[in-house]
């Protein structure tokens, strides 16, 4: 406590130089703490104002036949089941948009039409968000579930600006549905909003189960699932991985009846991998009696064993009809088939099953979902080397934990053209790690060129430092002679720096919050400039965290106590007899 009150009252004693020096450490402390909570602020707004309304915290992708702007899957309970009783997870939603060509008056351009489940009750926080995020200046979202509108639409003031049209006026789209049909529909505006994001400003938004109806989707089909979770940075990616182990997909079959010109026959439909590797091995495994490899590997290509093509009096180039029930249809399907070759000897997979070419077999799948094998039997498994080679459900694509990998990912599929429907689960920080990069980025140069002052300001504490030295040698001298001892006077020495550099930091956060507090009342009015995404209601948003906060302030400590440590041990050390006999 005497070294800590020696320490207070050397400190007021040099009031002028010890302001003058600590006013400079505040400035560097304000200027960090500023810079910190304005590059937290852009992750921030990016991932949870912008990022979670594109991609969810967590994203369930679906792309039918390798078409990434084919976002379907066939059976959404099945989708939902793999979110089920998750408690992290507090929304899931069905994220669904498409390209549009809007035509207003005498103007046109292209749209994105944003499904929105406005029907779902929202949180009083999740409202907040929304009005953040999109601020109606005219219009309610509830007139997006009215029904005296057709298809009313909430559109930006700056895409309604440029189209010429205003409130309860018709946009005019035309576009292409979820099966490549060209397709046109008439919108009602109800809505105009502002935002600040130029990248949001094409979005027209549209009720939910109106778009999905637009974009030919039935009612047991989904579009891409996005999961709201509680504490995304530390559940995202266990929640994701625990996602993508339930979605682990087995052997599509279609449990199905074969007639040809001798009868009838239950017969189980696999469709095999059209890779070059896959028909390298086919070709080694299966031994042909009639018919060729040839016209087996085309779309429609169709291989049946001797015994099943005896049975049902077919054989090469002979046609026959199987028929199906349909899982979430009552009337069952048909269809006509032509067999390409007949496999008499080697490892066929079974002697009821009627192996498909991939391409021509997911038609048949996914366009009306075949129900399973009845009951009491069991689904079929594709085993030993056709586990490799039968066509399963969907592709599980590999989760991957940064952009980079994210990239190769969506490449591979480019270059595999897959014909079954891949699934992707991902988080928004997987597909965005760059803005992470980016806060990080920030961060260094901010922080090096605040260290840069430091460094120049702790040098001006090192000199203050040897001065006060030079100055108080005789009372060093003395109070050693009366019996304090060497690491005292040390310590004395490094408290008083201490104290300086943590007020000084005190300050420095202070002011730093009373400046984010003062340019966060500056309104922008940014006009078409990308930069307007990183604001909030047209003002700067910054993000301080107490992290963030006392790292800054523990760094410059200890950047003081390195700098202060080497001239207080000198004055540690020295002689309390030369120090007395010193004359300034």
């Amino acid at each position: 406590m005497l070294l800590l009150r020696l320490s207070l009252r050397n400190l007021l004693r040099q009031k002028r130089r010890n302001i003058l020096l600590g006013s400079a450490m505040a400035i560097g402390v304000a200027i960090l703490v500023v810079a910190n909570s304005f590059s937290h602020g852009i992750s921030d707004i990016m991932f949870n104002k912008i990022m979670r309304y594109v991609t969810g915290h967590v994203a369930i992708r679906f792309n039918e036949r390798g078409g990434v702007m084919r976002e379907i899957f066939r059976d959404r309970a099945r989708a939902l089941e793999a979110v089920k009783g998750e408690p992290d997870i507090e929304e899931t939603s069905e994220a669904i948009a498409m390209f549009a060509r809007a035509i207003g008056n005498g103007r046109s351009d292209n749209i994105i039409l944003v499904g929105a489940d406005t029907k779902k009750p929202v949180s009083r926080e999740g409202l907040r968000e929304l009005e953040e995020s999109f601020r109606l200046v005219e219009g309610s979202w509830d007139d997006v579930n009215g029904e005296k509108a057709e298809n009313p639409v909430v559109i930006s003031a700056e895409k309604a600006q440029y189209l010429n049209v205003k409130m309860n006026d018709v946009l005019r789209v035309r576009f292409r549905n979820m099966f490549g049909q060209d397709q046109a529909a008439r919108l009602t505006i109800v809505g105009i909003m502002k935002n600040d994001n130029i990248f949001m400003q094409p979005v027209v938004f549209l009720e939910l189960g109106r778009t999905k109806e637009l974009l030919g989707f039935r009612p047991y089909e989904t579009p891409s699932l996005s999961l709201k979770i509680k504490d995304p940075q530390k559940n995202a990616a266990a929640l994701a991985d625990r996602i993508h182990d339930r979605l682990k997909p087995g052997t599509a079959a279609i449990y199905a009846s074969a007639a040809g010109r001798a009868g009838r026959r239950p017969v189980t439909l696999i469709g095999f991998k059209s890779d070059d590797g896959s028909r390298k091995k086919l070709s080694e495994l299966l031994k042909l009696s009639s018919g060729s490899f040839e016209k087996a590997f085309r779309k429609e290509g169709v291989i049946l064993p001797v015994p099943l093509a005896r049975a049902l009096g077919v054989s090469a180039g002979d046609k026959f009809t199987v028929r199906y029930d349909r899982k979430f249809e009552r009337t069952p399907r048909e269809a006509r088939l032509e067999v390409s070759a007949v496999c008499g000897a080697g490892a066929y997979p079974g002697q009821d099953v009627v192996l498909l070419y991939d391409s021509g077999f997911y038609d048949l799948y996914y366009d009306d979902l075949p129900a399973g094998p009845g009951p009491g039997a069991k689904p079929y498994t594709a085993e030993g080397p056709w586990g490799a080679l039968a066509a399963p459900e969907w592709v599980l694509l590999k989760r991957t934990y940064n952009t980079d990998e994210y990239k190769l990912k969506y490449q591979e599929i480019a270059r595999n053209k897959w014909k079954g429907t891949t699934i992707d689960v991902s988080t928004m920080y997987e597909t965005a790690s760059d803005i992470l990069k980016l806060e990080s980025v920030l961060n260094i140069i901010t922080l090096s060129a605040v260290l840069v002052l430091f460094f120049i300001i702790l040098l001006g504490v090192v000199n203050t430092l040897r001065m006060t030295i030079r100055e108080r040698t005789r009372e060093i001298g003395t109070v050693r002679a009366i019996g304090m001892q060497r690491n005292d006077v040390h310590a004395m020495f490094l408290l008083e720096t201490f104290f300086l550099t943590l007020f000084s930091s005190i300050a420095g956060v202070l002011t730093g919050f009373a400046a984010m507090k003062l340019v966060s009342l500056i309104t922008f009015h940014p006009q078409d400039n990308p930069l307007g995404m990183l604001l909030v209601n047209g003002h700067l948003y910054f993000l301080p965290t107490f992290f963030g906060i006392a790292g800054s302030v523990l760094l410059i400590i200890a950047i003081a106590a390195v700098t202060a440590w080497f001239p207080a041990r000198r004055a540690a050390n020295m002689p309390p007899a030369q120090a007395l006999g010193h004359f300034t």
